[in-house]
């Protein structure tokens, strides 16, 4: 049996993962749009089909996880994941791509969600929020050298080589990952639309994943557009996704000030402050197409996520952990269901070049997250985690 510690590591790990996989895709847009003979606004189908796969399947996973285990299900989909990438990689045209690129959303979907759910598992909830921060910095990492990785590979070599990475690093991590323990804890017995019935009549639940929709579409939606904005205004590839890179790099940085900040600073005010943090970077990216105004506003965006999501992945997994799985992954699902959403939505703006006003409509969003997040944060019961009812006791395992 592994230490906790090095449980950890490679729960880390995994976030790394998912998150290098997801995203390479930003820095490769124009160049699979220019090689594969396709509008930019079809090539960013690509990032909206796996952000959807990746949001959609979060609640499957996680209903999948309380039924045979956590670490089944890390395992099986790093494998999958890896065999997805390596169809992209061969993609002749865009078709296969988008599908290559859905199933590999469909599948590295498990690894974060499940991993959030095994420390909520292992880890009391006075270090929960350190613990999760310390991830979500690998997994910030990892969003850091998939946008470096893949505007490198894209200018250098060719765009395919980002989701060779991709499968390399999955290969590694299947080693790695030998020995991982299954948590202790209690199997669920039922269904999961049971499970399901009963998280969405919980209010609080209700308003964590609303929050983690606007999250997504203001974080992720954004960000899939810096280097393409930047690659549009005549950047090469490498030097926009090294821009973009700021996001997951000021992340990295900035976790041991959030870890500092955990216990010293209410939720309420980490959650507007990162999100006011956010709006700053994106009111600077709508204010010109430059290079530096890029790695300003990645940079504050990645310092305001640092702040923000750690506190509404604690809040996920304390708002109803007698289906804590299925909670986290609905959480999950918002988050990336909102990028989705977003993204899609801005693609018409994309192909007119209008990345001023992608970015200006998702810091107002940023705004609004700020002020509404703060203020239901804020009425959340102090230090609640949510106690089962006698009804709810029927349909949710204890």
């Amino acid at each position: 049996m592994q230490s906790g510690a090095a449980a950890q590591r490679r729960l880390r790990a995994t976030s790394f993962l998912s998150s290098f996989d997801r995203f390479t895709i930003p820095p490769l847009l124009v160049p699979i749009h220019r090689a594969l003979g396709v509008s930019l606004g079809t090539a960013s189908l690509v990032a909206s089909a796996y952000f959807v796969a990746y949001g959609l399947s979060q609640p499957l996973w996680g209903a999948l996880s309380d039924r045979v285990g956590r670490v089944p299900v890390i395992r099986g989909a790093v494998i999958a994941g890896a065999l997805a990438c390596v169809v992209a990689a061969a993609a002749r045209d865009i078709g296969v791509l988008i599908v290559a690129r859905t199933f590999g959303g469909l599948f590295f979907a498990a690894l974060v969600p499940t991993a959030i759910t095994y420390i909520g598992d292992t880890v009391d909830l006075g270090h929960r929020q350190h613990a999760l921060t310390i991830m979500m910095a690998f997994a910030t990492g990892g969003i850091a050298s998939a946008t470096i990785v893949g505007g490198v590979a894209a200018q250098l070599l060719s765009w395919r080589w980002a989701f060779v990475a991709s499968a390399v690093i999955a290969a590694l991590l299947t080693v790695f990952l030998r020995g991982l323990p299954e948590p202790v804890r209690e199997r669920s017995t039922h269904s999961f639309g049971r499970q399901v019935h009963a998280i969405v009549r919980q209010p609080w639940v209700r308003v964590v994943v609303g929050l983690a929709f606007v999250e997504g579409a203001v974080i992720f939606g954004s960000l899939t557009f810096v280097a393409a904005s930047l690659q549009q205004a005549g950047v090469g590839a490498a030097l926009a996704g090294s821009a973009a890179a700021g996001f997951g790099l000021a992340n990295v940085l900035c976790t041991p000030l959030v870890t500092r900040a955990i216990p010293r600073v209410p939720a309420p005010r980490l959650i507007a402050g990162g999100s006011s943090l956010a709006a700053l970077g994106l009111f600077v990216a709508a204010a010109d197409t430059t290079v530096t105004t890029a790695v300003v506003a990645t940079v504050a965006l990645g310092a305001g996520f640092g702040f923000l999501h750690s506190t509404m992945q604690t809040w996920a997994t304390q708002v109803y952990p007698q289906a804590r799985a299925v909670t986290v992954s609905f959480f999950a699902s918002a988050i990336f269901i909102g990028g989705a959403v977003a993204s899609a939505a801005a693609a018409p703006l994309a192909n007119a070049g209008r990345f001023s006003v992608i970015f200006l409509v998702a810091a107002a969003g940023a705004t609004l997250l700020a002020v509404v997040g703060s203020l239901l944060r804020a009425r959340y019961p102090a230090g609640a985690e949510h106690v089962v009812t006698a009804d709810e006791s029927t349909a949710v395992a204890l």
